[in-house]
């Protein structure tokens, strides 16, 4: 589960829909449109951020959202990239920068997770 920020609150976690409880919370969500809101409510919310990077981040992450929406993709990316620098845990502009960058990832069919994940391993050894 990811917040509103974008961090990561609730690891990813594989589902076996062998396993009878999972299925089970699975036929729920899909038949209970209240169920998400339930499991969401579970999640502690987090708190809002006092730290001046991610506050700046999170503006810059915006920035390049009504960037992106006048057509202005080469500043949005540049906003991104920046924001990115100041919180490079946010997951939320990782996805933003990649799915601008690489469409086919993302939009032509399935949303390509293994892509994503050698990405994010490509980024880390960049950054060491």
């Amino acid at each position: 589960m990811i917040d509103e920020a974008g961090r990561l609150i609730k690891p990813p976690f594989s589902i076996n829909v062998a396993k009878k409880e999972t299925l089970a919370m699975l036929e729920k969500w899909l038949s209970d449109p209240t169920y998400n809101a339930t499991l969401l409510s579970s999640v502690k919310p987090r708190k809002k951020s006092k730290n001046p990077k991610i506050i700046e981040a999170n503006a810059r992450f915006q920035l390049g959202r009504t960037l992106l929406e006048i057509g202005k993709k080469a500043e949005a990316m540049k906003e991104w990239r920046k924001a990115l620098a100041l919180d490079p845990k946010n997951w939320i502009i990782h996805k933003q920068i990649w799915a601008v960058e690489h469409p086919d990832k993302f939009y032509d069919g399935n949303v390509d997770y293994g892509w994503q994940k050698a990405q994010l391993e490509a980024e880390k050894k960049n950054d060491n």
